[in-house]
């Protein structure tokens, strides 16, 4: 077997790995398992971050993004399923969650944490010996660290408690990963064969233009004849669905793939983790579905 066939076929398992852990979910149609599946993916994703800042610990607080990135998701998961929930007191029901505004609560989340680590720079500029350069540096690397993927991949909490929006979620993030393998393997097939330039020559030298032109077209068609297991919160035709709803998803799943690729080569790390064969750790398989997923949920919220 060819290393390159090899690396697609592991890809193609580890990606059947997280649609599989979704689809349970959604068959199971249990909104604690949702919520906890989510939580573990993103806590996972924060310990790889903590450990590929290890070599820039003098330049980063990874001890700031491992305590918020463990804690954040939960919490976001205790305030969807608590909400409006009702228990029984000596004075009659009592509601302890009466309304969990997610929007409001992940906005004033990301604030809070932006503050603390301005608190913690300015605290270690005084104490600690750290230049204003290394400040900077630390404090948008530690920001950068909470922020993507965990802080953007929490947002598929926003789906608990609906069932078409859970299915939804399913085949946009079964669409994302597809751009990515079919990209792959367009690219070993045909890359570099009409176009010469390679799509990322810094970034990912190894993405090719035939890739990318490969994989747009066809996991267009596939997400076209699976549109069926998405519920649209607006009416579309198939003209609207090429033009307009398949090109955005996309250029995201590309764009968040390139992403979690500069900041692997910025950490100078191959892999986030060595969790998941042919892909790395968990970080690499949410990095490209948390910019589709969190996309989607601010235009639904916008809707």
């Amino acid at each position: 077997m060819s290393p390159k066939l090899k690396t697609f076929i592991e890809r193609g398992i580890s990606t059947i790995i997280l649609l599989g852990l979704l689809g349970g979910t959604v068959a199971w149609n249990n909104p604690w398992g949702y919520a906890l599946l989510v939580c573990v993916l993103c806590n996972l994703t924060t310990y790889e971050w903590f450990n590929m800042l290890k070599e820039r610990s003098a330049e980063s607080n990874r001890g700031l993004a491992l305590v918020a990135g463990l804690i954040y998701p939960w919490l976001m998961a205790l305030g969807m399923l608590t909400d409006g929930m009702v228990f029984g007191g000596e004075d009659g029901p009592v509601s302890i969650v009466l309304c969990f505004d997610f929007g409001a609560t992940a906005l004033g989340s990301l604030v809070l944490f932006v503050l603390a680590a301005f608190f913690a720079e300015l605290r270690a500029m005084d104490y600690k010996g750290r230049t204003g350069a290394q400040a900077l540096s630390s404090m948008g690397m530690t920001v950068l660290s909470f922020i993507y993927p965990v802080w953007l991949f929490t947002f598929a909490l926003c789906a608990l408690y609906d069932d078409h929006a859970i299915k939804t979620l399913l085949w946009l993030v079964l669409v994302t990963k597809m751009s990515d393998i079919w990209a792959y393997a367009s690219g070993v097939l045909v890359g570099g064969k009409f176009i010469s330039r390679r799509f990322s020559p810094v970034v990912s030298p190894k993405k090719t233009w035939e890739g990318i032109i490969g994989s747009f077209i066809i996991t267009s068609i596939c997400a076209w004849f699976m549109r069926d297991l998405a519920t649209f919160p607006f009416e579309y035709t198939g003209l609207q669905f090429f033009c307009v709803l398949m090109p955005c998803i996309f250029v995201l799943s590309v764009a968040g793939d390139l992403a979690g690729s500069l900041i692997k080569r910025g950490l100078a790390v191959k892999d986030s983790g060595s969790l998941l064969p042919g892909i790395g750790g968990i970080f690499d398989l949410i990095d490209s579905p948390a910019f589709t997923i969190s996309f989607f949920a601010a235009v639904l919220a916008v809707l």
